[in-house]
């Protein structure tokens, strides 16, 4: 049976895709591009905004139009949360929700061996956490250690679709982290929705788990995902500073530089806590590459609140941002909230911090020419036969031309050139120049 997988939304949602694409190969299914006719097609979805929740709609309905005969399963965070619109449609055969999530296949082999298609499949609201780890289509490890959210931001509907924070035990995730290490992964990437809730319900925190993979001799190198201002104490920053396998690299989602636009988006932290934790965490690793989450217009955005974020951001040290436009979604307190802010100035406003962004993150670019970094090779770039590219330890995006590398594959390179959002690193590895 030919399968085909579509996914939306976050790094846990791409981790839970790569599972449920591993699982199928297993099975004896054959994964195929979502552009091509199946059997079988998944779509795991995202419900942030309205707009994630269209585009989960129409992509069901053009999967139909590629193949009549096709059944089409809208999994995840939409079908768990839009289940009485979705149930309405007709090119949708499964709706499952988080919680079975990963019975999709079941549900696919049972309706290819019986005929019999049971479209309802969402529970209460509860994401799914791996015991084993699965595998990984990428050269970089994604383990998911937690889920759900205890928090009630007032532009989010997650937690009503993924339910509460729930956590791996310590001891799994360390299992999972040596079984990936033993499959050749040199860098685990530690994910969740609320990932600095991890531990609250296993009596422990996400700087013990990181001090106990670090226990593990020769061990991989980690990346964490992203962390509220709030959620990054200082022992977490301590090992930033004494562990070189801590990666220098945070996601930080600030949201607004404004403390009342905060205060209405329920956000638990004020804006100086930014400045603060991103001086420490410089002043730990000087060479920390910093990403931000910024939402542009929201309901009471007016030209002070927006020039406070544009402040904060000039005098905070940071690398890049991620700019994203206020969508008002159907169930949250936000969608209620006055005034809104016309799309024009939302647009303006974005293309000002855009703008910041591009010249922060070339000054940081510039920054690390002549600087040794260790780069972590993913895959040959498209159409070449000796050009790498990778990451370093700090997630500057590398070009690196070599006839000996393989994926997965961590030397240690000194970069020499900006190009783009990328920087090449100086000819090794069977390499003769740099393009």
């Amino acid at each position: 049976m030919r399968i085909a997988f579509k996914t939306f939304g976050c790094r846990a949602n791409s981790n839970d895709t790569d599972a449920l694409y591993l699982e199928a190969i297993r099975r004896g299914f054959i994964p195929v591009s979502e552009t091509d006719p199946a059997d079988a097609y998944v779509i795991n979805t995202c419900t942030v905004t309205e707009n994630a929740d269209r585009d989960a709609r129409h992509q069901a309905n053009r999967f139909k139009r590629q193949n009549q005969g096709g059944l089409v399963a809208l999994v995840g965070c939409y079908a768990q949360v839009g289940r009485e619109e979705l149930l309405k449609l007709p090119e949708v055969d499964f709706l499952v929700g988080t919680a079975n999530k990963f019975k999709t296949l079941d549900y696919f082999e049972e309706a290819f061996r019986t005929g019999k298609i049971e479209k309802d499949q969402v529970e209460l609201a509860k994401g799914f956490l791996p015991e084993h780890f699965p595998g990984s289509r990428n050269a970089r490890a994604t383990i998911k250690i937690q889920d759900g959210c205890n928090y009630k931001c007032s532009f989010c509907i997650i937690p009503e679709a993924r339910g509460r924070s729930r956590s791996l035990p310590l001891e799994t995730v360390l299992r999972q982290v040596e079984s990936a290490h033993a499959q050749g992964f040199q860098e685990i990437v530690l994910t969740g929705i609320h990932l600095a809730h991890y531990g609250w319900d296993q009596n422990t925190d996400l700087a013990k788990l990181l001090q106990s993979i670090f226990q593990i001799k020769n061990g991989p190198r980690v990346r964490v995902s992203t962390l509220d201002p709030f959620e990054i104490p200082d022992n977490l920053i301590a090992l930033l500073k004494d562990e070189p396998r801590l990666c220098p690299h945070f996601h930080i989602a600030l949201q607004s530089g404004n403390d009342e636009v905060l205060r209405k988006m329920r956000r638990l932290y004020k804006a100086h806590e930014f400045s603060d934790v991103t001086a420490k965490l410089k002043e730990a690793h000087p060479d920390t590459f910093i990403g931000v989450d910024v939402i542009v217009g929201f309901p009471g955005e007016g030209e002070k609140e927006f020039e406070d974020t544009v402040k904060l951001l000039e005098k905070s040290y940071w690398t890049k941002l991620h700019v994203f436009s206020f969508s008002a979604r159907r169930g949250t307190v936000a969608a209620d909230l006055k005034p809104e802010v016309p799309e024009p100035v939302i647009a303006e406003r974005s293309k000002t911090l855009r703008a910041l962004s591009d010249r922060r993150y070339e000054e940081f670019l510039k920054s690390q020419i002549g600087k040794e970094k260790s780069v972590i090779f993913e895959k040959l770039s498209k159409g070449s036969e000796d050009v790498w590219q990778g990451h370093t330890e700090n997630y500057i995006p590398t070009l690196t031309v070599s006839t000996e590398a393989k994926s997965k594959m961590v030397k240690k390179l000194k970069l020499v050139k900006v190009e783009g959002e990328k920087m090449w690193t100086a000819p090794s590895l069977g390499g003769n120049t740099v393009h």
